[in-house]
């Protein structure tokens, strides 16, 4: 799954990896590394709140922080495959 352009979200048996595009300066060839790795989508996406907060560079401590909770309840709210079969 992609998140925004230059980060995506993978799977495989074991992990949730986030993983960043970059470009090769020759070829111009875009290509993906795996940058961190999980045991669910939700710290996945925790992490990469945390990552698009830091770039911002955001310099006001209180609302940086009140963004990241905002964002974090949003995560937490989220229903995972599992608990949306468990509903129905």
């Amino acid at each position: 799954m992609n998140v925004g352009r230059k980060y995506k979200i993978e799977s495989d048996a074991l992990n949730i990896m986030v993983s960043l595009k970059k470009t090769t300066k020759k070829t111009k060839k875009e290509y993906w590394i795996s940058i961190a790795y999980f045991s669910s989508v939700k710290n996945a996406l925790k992490y990469m709140v945390d990552l698009e907060v830091n770039e911002t560079g955001l310099k006001e401590l209180k609302e940086v922080a009140r963004k990241q909770e905002e964002l974090y309840r949003l995560i937490e709210g989220l229903k995972t495959p599992q608990e949306t079969l468990r509903a129905t």
